[in-house]
């Protein structure tokens, strides 16, 4: 269906602009959220320059009919641009140094990035670059005030990196990850009907990335504040990610996903990763898989290792997403229907499904907490932990110990 077709037929209520300022950014951090967001950005570049303009943009969206549409208002606004479309999945910092390359040659006035985390962390790095010292920064992960305005438009919802002040690079085998408010765009315009094309397998993974950020967010960060954020979250994708996998073009469930992508960043911005997230490093290094896929192959396992430190955060999900309220055994099965919806999504329960045994749990222990062990964990994890952890992973049946 064609952009402007998907935009007619949303209804009234989710084509209301709903506008926000991230907190503690002075002219940073603009969010425009509604469906048919998209149509403003051509207005949304002219405000803030009259130079040419770096579109980094995801493969996939170029053969899309929403690019059809979104080429079409940007040249009706006189914005002249270059595009970058070769962004891989996982990028490497060969392709910091391809796009730093590009800064230095060029004069751009604007980095707008369209696509899912990859693309988006890229356009982030991109508009730190032109003056010949972006490799600089990145080996001394040192960003100070970014050179060039930045735009950001996602097209999954999952990776909430529109509204983080985060980047993920592979680096010499491990994920490097890299923090600055100057990470904030400009603008972040999610429009969520940008989504709609997005496969069945890619929906799930991502809104279990989504998912793993509202939670581990929450642990790592107990408080009201980060309970609401997690357990409104949780709840949108436990509702509307069936519905969205079912039809992809159900314009309500892609709105409602998009709003828990966001919101689940906001809560992972105060807490941070856990070991869903570093049981997910693991699998892409390792077996090249997407991230949202281990986060929420690892999720309900690592729940059930903190259970018996997040009762309040499991009691309020208990409340949001089954209306009931009650002790252990209603904290248990909320693990157990995020686990359920995970596999009913199509994705794998278990890593043996990635061809891992028994036998690996101790070296795969050893890797989690040698480099990518997590202190805010609300439970500390040791070796033996770790092990007993990978041993119910590969077996895929949730262990409480």
């Amino acid at each position: 269906m064609e952009y402007w077709e998907l935009s007619g037929d949303a209804p009234g209520r989710l084509k209301k602009p709903f506008i926000w300022q991230m907190p503690g950014t002075a002219q940073d951090g603009k969010t425009i959220f509604y469906s048919g967001a998209m149509e403003i950005l051509g207005k949304e570049i002219k405000k803030l320059t009259d130079k040419k303009v770096l579109f980094i943009i995801g493969n996939h969206v170029l053969l899309s009919e929403a690019w059809k549409a979104l080429r079409q208002m940007i040249e009706e606004e006189g914005v002249l641009y270059d595009i970058v479309s070769d962004i891989p999945s996982e990028p490497h910092f060969d392709t910091a140094e391809r796009i730093a390359l590009l800064m230095d040659e060029s004069q751009y006035g604007a980095v707008i990035g369209i696509g899912g985390g990859s693309v988006m962390d890229i356009s982030k790095l991109a508009a730190h670059g032109g003056d010949g010292r972006l490799i600089d920064r990145i080996k001394n992960n040192m960003f100070s005030r970014r050179r060039l305005p930045l735009l950001l438009l996602p097209t999954t919802s999952g990776t909430g990196s529109e509204v983080s002040p985060y980047i993920v690079l592979t680096i010499n085998n491990e994920k490097r990850f890299f923090s600055s408010s100057e990470f904030l765009p400009t603008v972040a315009i999610v429009d969520p009907l940008l989504t709609v094309d997005m496969p069945e397998a890619v929906t799930a993974a991502t809104a279990f990335d989504a998912m793993a950020h509202a939670l581990e967010g929450s642990m790592a960060c107990p408080s009201p504040y980060t309970e609401c954020l997690a357990a409104e979250s949780a709840a949108l994708i436990l509702k509307f990610l069936p519905e969205a996998i079912e039809d992809g073009g159900d314009i309500e469930a892609r709105y409602y996903l998009s709003l828990a992508s966001v919101m689940g960043m906001m809560s992972y911005v105060m807490g941070g990763g856990l070991y869903a997230h570093s049981i997910s490093y693991i699998l892409t290094v390792e077996k090249q898989q997407p991230h949202g896929l281990g986060c929420g192959l690892a999720l309900p396992f690592t729940m059930a290792f903190n259970e018996r430190y997040i009762g309040s955060l499991l009691g309020r999900l208990s409340v949001r997403c089954m209306g009931r309220t009650g002790g252990k055994e209603s904290g248990r099965e909320v693990i157990r229907k995020i686990q359920q919806l995970f596999i009913q999504s199509g994705l794998p329960g278990s890593l043996a499904h990635f061809g891992y045994t028994i036998e690996d749990s101790g070296r795969l222990a050893r890797t989690l907490l040698n480099v990518y062990y997590r202190t805010r964990n609300p439970r500390e994890m040791s070796q033996e932990d770790a092990e007993a952890l990978f041993k119910a992973m590969i077996t895929g049946r949730v262990q409480y110990f």
